[in-house]
């Protein structure tokens, strides 16, 4: 059985009663106004009387009668069964919506209603309201009836009959009043029922009438809180601020009433131009665009601040140079566009650099704006490749960029990380520490080289217990010979026991001399610096970028130590020029040169 079909079931003897009950208190008056118009006016008005009379009391009982609708079928199960528990409102709620807890008890309320003695719902006849109407009714027949034809000087008055209630106090009319927040522009609204979803930050006012007057009338929250009601001539008023979903009882024996806080949200920010967040420059461009849509529930800002952040340099000498300026948006009240075209010559943009930039909106909360900030949009203008000269050799190699991150690079990097946590799904999340771990590991082995260390992986483990097979290499040859050359080159050197060259020769292998350049208390720190890197490397390869982050720091710490040390030592390396042969010294034989 659907809700609407359950409803109509279970309050159709409520409606009857209600009609019984205002047909009961209007057809007296009715006869006795068509009565009253017979004697004045004739049959004619009597007639008309007597329809009109119909039509008004059948419309106020049809109006009546909107009363047994859903919640009061609800309240009223609720009221009369205690083995409804609380719950009937489970009864007109589809299972499909419902949690396995839920329709369970959704079960048991329809074994109940089952099983049980349906329970009289409809209304009790309004006893009072149906004798003061019939009394009323026979004194205007009277009066209308004894009154001379041809003698219309003493008007006829008609006195209510006052009733005064009696027994304990009932509830006799509700309104919860809703006021919600200036800034979102929506207007004012009161209704019958005590549950509604209103803005969070809405002024709440409740209304009660008793009769007859109760001593006190508090609602009582869930929580425990109770909200006293203050008495205002025939009428009980609370008000309260909306900061979060409440559930209620006026007292403690009425049903539950809830009332749900519906949050402002933040505002939504979608880039439209560029497509992508990393744009590289092309040839000629002197002007970036940019261009955001903005949408929020309850209204965006009419301005919103574009940053900007200029960098200069690269690895740890990075430099940032932020500026912001204001945009002015295009729109409706929630949907708001905003644009810019930066000028790239007068940002102070060089090759090898970037600039980046974000929008900073607000929406129109009050007191305290909301602030949302878009994703972080990067213009690179890659660097120039040139050429450079490795001396009189005539050797020319191509300038590569540097391709590595700094450490502040990947602190960012994972500090960013870390704060999208809980809006990134699990494997995503690990994904990008394992990227970020990657450019830590990049990093921490282009220091290694400066202190010697080695960056090749670890040789393979054998396959076999078996010994490995030695592989036969063939003599090597002195330049200029080939092995079929037709004449013999000589026994190989015999190497000597002990001697340091050839240990070296056999065992060990040449750094390059950035191991020396720095001296030994700066290769200390530098060392240092590479372990907590390894260690911030492990953090984020197991996904763990907040137990990365302290040995990042501390590596960027002893980073910028060693820079800054007063004792560095850095070679210089000149050209490696060919011997000169004593022979041709004053000769002036230039044969051979270059």
């Amino acid at each position: 059985m659907s809700a609407d079909a359950f409803v109509a079931t279970w309050s159709r003897s409520a409606r009857w009663r209600g009609a019984a009950n205002a047909f009961a208190i209007g057809l007296p008056l009715i006869l006795a106004a068509a009565t009253l118009g017979w004697r004045l006016r004739g049959a004619t008005a009597a007639v008309v009387v007597l329809i009109a009379g119909i039509a008004i009391t059948a419309g106020i009982a049809a109006i009546r009668n909107r009363r047994y609708d859903r919640r009061w079928l609800i309240r009223t199960l609720d009221t009369t069964r205690p083995d409804m528990e609380d719950s009937a409102d489970l009864l007109l709620t589809p299972a499909a919506g419902l949690n396995p807890l839920q329709r369970l008890q959704q079960a048991r309320l329809h074994q109940r209603l089952e099983t049980a003695a349906a329970p009289a719902l409809r209304p009790a006849w309004s006893t009072h309201a149906i004798t003061a109407a019939a009394i009323i009714a026979i004194t205007i027949t009277a009066a209308a009836l004894l009154w001379p034809a041809r003698d219309g000087s003493a008007p006829l008055r008609i006195g209510p009959t006052a009733t005064t209630a009696s027994g304990p106090p009932q509830l006799i009319s509700q309104s919860l009043r809703i006021n919600p927040p200036a800034y979102i522009g929506v207007p004012m609204r009161e209704s019958d029922r005590l549950t509604a979803r209103a803005p969070m930050g809405s002024r709440l006012t409740w209304t009660l009438r008793y009769a007859p007057q109760p001593g006190a009338v508090a609602l009582t929250l869930t929580t425990g809180e109770r909200i006293p009601l203050i008495r205002n001539g025939d009428s009980w008023i609370a008000s309260r601020r909306l900061a979060q979903s409440m559930l209620y009882r006026i007292d403690t024996a009425g049903p539950l009433n809830r009332i749900d806080a519906i949050p402002d949200t933040p505002p939504v920010i979608r880039v439209i131009d560029p497509e992508r967040t990393l744009t590289a420059m092309t040839q000629g461009q002197k002007r970036w665009a940019l261009s955001f849509e903005v949408t929020d529930d309850y209204g965006v800002a009419a301005t919103a601040r574009l940053r900007m952040i200029v960098t200069k340099g690269e690895g740890e000498n990075i430099t940032f140079t932020e500026s912001a300026q204001s945009l002015t948006g295009s729109g409706d009240r929630a949907r708001k566009r905003f644009s810019a075209s930066l000028d790239i010559a007068s940002s102070g943009l060089t090759p090898g650099n970037d600039i980046v930039a974000q929008l900073i909106v607000t929406d129109n909360r009050v007191p305290a704006p909301q602030i949302a900030r878009s994703a972080s949009l990067i213009l690179r203008w890659p660097p120039d490749l040139g050429k450079e000269s490795a001396g009189m050799d005539g050797m020319v190699r191509t300038v590569l960029p540097a391709y590595f991150r700094s450490q502040r690079q990947v602190i960012i990097d994972a500090e960013a990380l870390q704060a999208q946590r809980r809006r990134l799904p699990a494997a995503t999340f690990a994904a990008k520490s394992d990227s970020i771990g990657a450019d830590q590991r990049a990093l921490r082995q282009r220091y290694g080289e400066l202190l010697g260390d080695e960056t090749s992986e670890a040789p393979v483990l054998p396959t076999s217990d078996a010994a490995e097979t030695p592989k036969l290499k063939a003599p090597a040859l002195e330049a200029g010979h080939a092995a079929d050359d037709g004449h013999d080159h000589g026994a190989p050197k015999t190497k000597t026991f002990g001697n340091a060259m050839d240990v070296l020769a056999d065992y060990g292998h040449a750094h390059d001399e950035t191991a020396s350049s720095l001296d030994p208390e700066s290769a200390a720190m530098l060392r240092d610096a590479v372990e907590a890197m390894r260690q911030s490397e492990f953090n984020l390869r197991q996904a763990a970028p907040d137990k990365a982050l302290p040995h990042a720091y501390t590596a960027l710490r002893l980073i910028k130590k060693v820079q800054q040390a007063q004792r560095i030592f850095l070679s210089r390396t000149g050209p490696e020029l060919p011997p000169i042969d004593p022979t041709r010294r004053l000769t002036g034989d230039r044969t051979g040169l270059v």
